[in-house]
């Protein structure tokens, strides 16, 4: 990527190290990522710093083992026999944790998920859908996604509908939303701490609620006289995640300037269904609800899968509980060793068994087959990354060995 003398410059001052910070004395300098990544001596954009971020989330994932196993087979037709759960590692990322706790054979049901507890882009609902249409209806049409429908589904099931009052469904109910509501990992910077130390120039002091919230679709005209070619903030972030993942430069710009495109065509409407906005951010009462929002895309967009439901077995965009926390198969060797199969007439859904599992394996899944957001051609690093917050290099355990 080509560097102005004004990009330059504000490049050599946001703390790169000496050995890689680009010369503001040079019109344009070209620098490539291997050698980047060879200089690169500093924590801004060091994959330690991934574990430093995911460290904040261990207490949320206590919690989640903790509702799987108290909560979930307690107290809904949620089945899963032969699997042990414990809190993903700070390294994880919110990925991982769920093991086989006695020999799994191929093709076995290694769970069973009741369809209540699923979201889902066709969840059956009348509440929640009239709810989510309702929302969803005060978009720009040209401005509607998968995302938006799939976003505001989770949103309607973390704060429901006050008309619920038999217990079944109230118990059901609160399953849903506790488990939503402890969602922590998301993809790369969901966490502020991703983008590096507090205090670094154009970092976490200089987010506007998150990365994902920061900016607005007029950057380009706002920042063209300083010869950006958008917020400073985003900039020196995608920087640091093609850095990260290998990728070119515009490459991974365009991905994060997609996804702050995605979540401004959706803000204002689903705000409204934010109806107690988190408080850990100070700003206004319509800032705060627009940053959940923010959150909730990311955390949903690491959580998602693609599931036949509906009444013509109609595809569906879907979070299904466990699933969407499994550790990631890694690139090469058996891949997954689970996939989802809908029951029943869509009453459940299951997750079989793809091959032989031993004793304390990790039941996995191939995160690369996910959906990704319209308009979104990444892969490899910088998706696994960005959508899932899974580091460059994703360690996948098998057979209790890991592997790279």
């Amino acid at each position: 990527m080509r560097l102005s003398i004004p990009t330059a410059t504000f490049m050599a001052s946001i703390q790169w190290s000496a050995s890689f910070a680009p010369s503001s004395s040079t019109s344009s300098t070209t620098y490539s990522h291997s050698q980047q990544l060879k200089k690169y001596d500093n924590t801004l954009f060091h994959t330690s710093n991934l574990a430093l971020a995911a460290s904040t989330q261990e207490q949320s994932n206590n919690a989640d083992a903790d509702l799987i196993e108290h909560t979930f087979l307690s107290n809904t037709s949620f089945s899963a026999p032969k699997l042990s759960f414990r809190p993903s590692l700070p390294e994880e990322r919110g990925k991982g944790g769920v093991q086989a706790s006695q020999p799994i054979s191929t093709l076995e049901v290694i769970a069973r998920i009741p369809r209540n507890l699923i979201i889902a882009t066709c969840d059956d609902d009348d509440l929640s859908s009239s709810r989510v249409a309702e929302a969803i209806s005060q978009m720009d049409a040209e401005k509607y996604s998968w995302a938006a429908d799939l976003c505001a589904a989770t949103l309607c099931s973390l704060f429901p509908n006050s008309d619920v009052n038999d217990d079944a469904s109230i118990t059901l109910t609160k399953a849903k939303q506790e488990w939503i509501a402890q969602w922590e990992s998301g993809g790369w910077a969901t966490n502020n701490a991703d983008l590096g130390p507090e205090d670094a120039d154009w970092g976490p002091k200089c987010v506007t609620g998150s990365l994902l919230s920061t900016g607005s679709d007029n950057d380009f005209n706002v920042y063209a006289k300083f010869r950006f070619p958008t917020h400073p903030v985003v900039y020196r972030a995608g920087s640091g995640l093609a850095m990260l993942t290998g990728s070119e430069d515009q490459t991974a710009l365009d991905a994060l300037l997609l996804r702050g495109r995605v979540f401004r065509g959706m803000r204002d409407a689903l705000s409204t269904l934010v109806e107690q906005p988190s408080t850990h951010r100070k700003g206004t009462v319509r800032d705060r609800k627009g940053w959940d929002v923010a959150d909730m895309l990311s955390r949903m967009l690491a959580r998602v899968t693609t599931l036949e439901l509906g009444q013509d077995a109609k595809m569906a965009y879907a979070v299904v509980p466990i699933h969407e926390r499994l550790a990631h198969c890694g690139d090469g060797g058996q891949g997954e060793n689970s996939k989802l199969v809908v029951a029943d007439g869509g009453k459940e859904v299951l997750l079989v068994a793809t091959r032989d599992i031993a004793v304390d394996e990790e039941i996995t899944r191939d995160y690369s087959l996910a959906p990704s957001l319209d308009g979104d051609d990444t892969n490899g690093p910088l998706r696994l990354l960005l959508q899932f917050g899974l580091p460059p290099v994703s360690v996948a355990v098998k057979n209790g060995t890991s592997s790279d």
